[in-house]
């Protein structure tokens, strides 16, 4: 398939995306469970946040962006990301399998190792998995 790009237009335009894709990912009833687990939309939600944290850099000699994504400061949608994963065949994935939707379901935010088993734990504990 050839490439087919998509312009943007400044920061407001990249900062209404991320909003847009946030509620996307994170809505309490989505008409599409596919997207929050989606490894495309994910790697995009990652890459419209470095955009912006590089321009934060750039433009205003700070960096507020890295704070902001780590998954551990954000209750709310940790909370969502259980809801969301529940919406899935959860229990018949391998343990690897949950640990590449976990990875996606939390993008665009930063997280640990730790946060990833953590979450795996809780929502097995949704479907009484050990």
């Amino acid at each position: 398939m050839n490439e087919i790009k998509l312009e943007v237009q400044g920061y407001y335009e990249i900062l209404n995306l991320h909003k847009a894709l946030l509620e996307a990912k994170f809505h309490k009833s989505p008409d599409n469970f596919d997207v929050a687990g989606s490894p495309i939309i994910a790697k995009i939600c990652n890459n419209i946040v470095d955009m912006l944290t590089e321009y934060e850099i750039e433009e205003k000699g700070k960096d507020t962006w890295s704070e902001w994504r780590k998954i551990e400061n954000h209750n709310f949608f940790k909370e969502r990301a259980v809801e969301n994963a529940q919406n899935v065949e959860w229990e018949k994935l391998s343990y690897e399998e949950k640990e590449l939707l976990t990875k996606n379901i939390f993008s665009p935010f930063s997280f640990t190792e730790k946060n990833v088993i953590d979450f795996i734990k809780t929502v097995d504990g949704k479907f009484n998995i050990e």
